[in-house]
């Protein structure tokens, strides 16, 4: 290495903690040569799960933490198999984040990433590798946001401190490509607005067309006692059906709407939410996995929170749901928690017709952890959950769920 590059390497390293004393946030400096900060962040995590009922045969490929719905019935050879254990480092993640001043306002860039991809063939088969997924990929100019994060309808205060990765299924667990202004409104309130990406025909029937993004609306009111948040959600879902030799499009409109908040106890904090509406679909986790089953000839599908009657009529399905969480902070900053949520749909009756055993009702989950750190930087996790699903009658159909999770999870710094 020649002396300018040598000097050059020096000099960056006497900038970067420079840059770093100027700033609050840990791990942040100042990008030499320009009026712009950067910060990297990430961690690395092992979670474990032990299945003490049945657990769904897909875990390595697609979803391994808790959706409640693929947990397979008690009778199913699937349901059968127990103890089953499973180890992954899948969610470990890394991320970047600018901030860049400008005449309109600070301009934010923020990048992310973790390994929880679909895996397919990859895993155990091949030493364990796993696929790279994108997270967050967003630029904003003061209240304007533009990219992917998380949809304006899912209230992060709001959700229960869990070891499971994905926590109880009354969350809206998406990631949406979106445009969002947030508008300031009197002090700790703010209203944000948003356009985010519909859901396309990949989970749908070929003729479905969607045309016009899904609508959100989140109020929020912040304040030294915790917060409170109001949410709704408006989707067109779109098919295309026969009309003599053309095709016409057949549209409804379905609603979510979702209430949440957080009040703290001294160290302790409760939170609650409930969520619901008549095609609130992919904003409901315990939706996605249910399977509605196809009825008088009608063509019918997942995963989206309505069902199409005899090849026009769209029924959208309602569902409901609710969670309650509360945290207490130990000495020494542990901390445990105690959650219950119940999910229920309703019975849409295809065609006058009561849904049977292939279409599920109604779901409960609970976990209870504790979490405890181990140094500055990393903790361990310990939960037990529990969920159960019914279907709809005749039969008592129901899957189980008991299930030990631990995680390790270390911090770059």
């Amino acid at each position: 290495m020649n002396r300018t590059a040598i000097a050059a390497a020096l000099a960056a390293a006497l900038l970067l903690p420079a840059a770093a004393k100027a700033d609050d946030a840990p791990g942040v400096f100042k990008i030499p040569g320009t009026e712009s900060t950067i910060k990297f962040y990430g961690y690395v995590q092992l979670d474990g799960t032990v299945d003490f009922a049945g657990r769904p045969s897909t875990i390595e490929d697609f979803d391994w933490a808790t959706v409640l719905p693929s947990i397979p019935s008690d009778e199913s050879d699937d349901g059968k198999k127990h103890p089953q254990t499973y180890l992954t480092a899948r969610t470990s993640r890394f991320g970047i984040q600018t901030s860049t001043p400008s005449a309109a306002g600070n301009i934010g860039v923020r990048l992310e990433g973790d390994f929880n991809g679909p895996s397919y063939y990859q895993s155990e088969t091949y030493t364990n590798s796993v696929l790279f997924r994108l997270r967050h990929a967003y630029g904003t100019v003061g209240n304007f946001l533009v990219g992917q994060t998380w949809t304006t309808f899912l209230d992060l205060g709001a959700a229960p401190d869990t070891v499971d990765f994905n926590g109880p299924g009354s969350l809206a667990l998406v990631r949406n490509p979106m445009i969002r202004y947030a508008l300031p409104l009197a002090e700790g309130m703010n209203l944000a607005l948003a356009l985010e990406n519909n859901r396309g025909q990949q989970y749908g029937p070929d003729d479905r067309t969607q045309m016009i993004p899904d609508v959100h609306a989140n109020f929020t009111m912040n304040g030294g006692w915790g917060h409170l948040s109001l949410r709704g959600v408006a989707q067109t879902y779109t098919r295309q059906v026969p009309d003599g030799a053309d095709v016409k499009n057949k549209s409804k409109v379905g609603f979510g709407a979702a209430a949440s908040g957080s009040v703290k106890f001294g160290g302790d904090t409760l939170v609650a939410q409930v969520a619901g509406g008549p095609g609130i679909g992919r904003y409901m986790l315990n939706l996605v996995g249910n399977e509605f089953g196809n009825a008088g000839g009608g063509i019918t599908s997942k995963t989206h929170g309505f069902v199409t009657v005899n090849g026009e009529d769209i029924e959208l399905w309602t569902a409901y749901a609710y969670h309650l969480g509360y945290t207490h902070v130990w000495g020494g900053g542990a901390r445990s928690n105690i959650v219950w949520s119940q999910t229920f749909i309703q019975d849409p009756k295809i065609n006058d017709v009561a849904q049977g055993n292939s279409t599920q009702k109604e779901m409960m989950q609970a976990f209870v952890n504790t979490f405890f750190p181990l140094a500055k930087n990393a903790e361990v996790g310990v939960e037990y959950a529990f969920g159960q699903w019914k279907s709809f009658g005749p039969n008592d159909i129901k899957g189980v769920q008991h299930r030990v999770n631990a995680s390790f999870h270390y911090n770059f710094f």
